[in-house]
């Protein structure tokens, strides 16, 4: 049976290089997103190492869609890494802020898609062939917002506590089944084909190396 990596928001950064990163591991991985044409070139950078690769094209503001493509993993799925967020940019590619002001009911209800309702599902759909199993692990990219909140990223740090607090809440009760869930707090800004996606990416797999005994459910990048 194979073992499979399964990204969900497998954006330029972090999702990329962690993926990258445990197919280097030997592990068959699978990238999803919304964008399919950079879905296709991230395909092909990981076919040409000899990477075993499937890319799917789909949007985390539909959770429906989201636990669809964890279950249809089924039981090759080892490892699921939830890396989907809403991030605004402004026309130079800096991140935008977005008070509570910027916001509306519609804008709210969508980040929150993202940023929480898919990542809870994404999880729950990914628990049965995990604990059929026995053993897994469920990655889920925190931020420096999910500790330190921040009123001109309001949705963003909501989601990042969000992220944080699943984790948590989580680990002892999976840790017991044999599932290892934890979270990267990521407290610094990752560009694409930077050596800090690297080194997220990296933060990543140690955590999924660690031994049972060692488990922990967060590790913090860059380390303090």
């Amino acid at each position: 049976m194979s073992q499979t990596f399964l990204s969900i928001g497998s954006g330029p950064g972090i999702g990329f290089a962690t993926a990258l990163r445990f197919g280097r591991e030997g592990y068959d991985v699978v990238l999803s997103s919304r964008d399919a044409t950079r879905l296709a070139k991230q395909a092909e950078q990981l076919a040409v190492l000899g990477i075993n690769v499937r890319a799917f094209a789909i949007d985390a503001t539909n959770p429906a869609a989201v636990a669809e493509l964890v279950a249809s993993i089924g039981n090759d799925l080892h490892v699921l890494h939830y890396n989907a967020a809403v991030l605004h940019y402004d026309a130079l590619q800096n991140l935008k802020a977005r008070t509570i002001d910027d916001e509306s009911i519609s804008s709210i209800e969508r980040d929150m898609q993202v940023n929480v309702t898919s990542a809870v599902v994404a999880v729950q759909s990914a628990l049965p062939a995990l604990r059929a199993k026995g053993t897994g692990s469920v990655l889920l990219t925190g931020g420096g917002f999910g500790v330190y909140p921040n009123a001109d990223f309001l949705n963003l740090s909501i989601g990042k506590a969000a992220i944080r607090a699943t984790t948590q809440a989580l680990f002892s009760q999976l840790k017991e089944e044999g599932v290892h869930v934890a979270t990267v707090t990521v407290s610094t800004l990752v560009s694409p084909d930077s050596p800090q996606a690297d080194g997220v990416a990296q933060a990543f797999w140690d955590l999924h190396a660690q031994e049972k005994e060692q488990w922990d459910w967060e590790a913090i990048y860059p380390a303090s």
